[in-house]
């Protein structure tokens, strides 16, 4: 006789969370576009805290291996992925997205907007970046989802991710390029 405990069938419960296939990541071409540096603060002077880094990775999610829906994150936390500028050996960089979900059994084309700030990239390649240089752009990190049938939870899981956008060039307007390079 099955174990009942909330209303859920513990035996169903641990058939389907052994059921959950990984969702896939692929890059979508372009891999990236939008690179932008923006002042993101008011105070005077400015420093490299003032300014971002932006761009838009296109990316392709597969979810064709599972029968739910794949929810990544909410409204109350998102997931967070790992930029490195320039190489996938550089130090990392924090990069919320915004939640997401992926339907059952499809492919959907998804955009990851990251916005870092400038001063957690090292200084030398800040300066490849201001100068207009192309360098190439890594996101990876492991993301956790809850596969959904309508609003029942079917099982967890977790997808990694290894993207590359290869060499991009990075020019920000000139009154922003005027102010970093005076800060470099």
């Amino acid at each position: 006789m099955p174990l009942w405990l909330g209303g859920c069938n513990l035996a169903d419960s641990a058939n389907n969370a052994i059921n959950v296939a990984s969702v896939k990541f692929s890059e979508d071409s372009p891999a990236v576009d939008g690179q932008d540096m923006v002042v993101s603060g008011n105070s005077l002077p400015p420093g490299l805290g003032n300014f971002k880094l932006k761009m838009v990775f296109h990316v392709k999610a597969d979810n064709t291996a599972n029968s739910g829906k794949a929810e990544f994150g909410s409204d109350a936390i998102q997931p967070i992925l790992k930029l490195h500028v320039n190489s996938r050996s550089s130090a990392s960089i924090d990069a919320p997205i915004p939640a997401f979900s992926v339907p059952p059994g499809d492919i959907v084309t998804l955009d990851f907007p990251i916005e870092v700030p400038v001063s957690s990239i090292d200084k030398a390649t800040l300066r490849k970046i201001v100068n207009g240089e192309p360098i190439p752009y890594f996101l990876s990190g492991t993301l956790k989802f809850n596969l959904m049938d309508d609003t029942v939870l079917k099982g967890t899981g977790s997808s990694t991710l290894e993207l590359a956008s290869g060499e991009i060039a990075t020019r920000p307007s000139s009154s922003v390029q005027k102010a970093i390079s005076a800060l470099l």
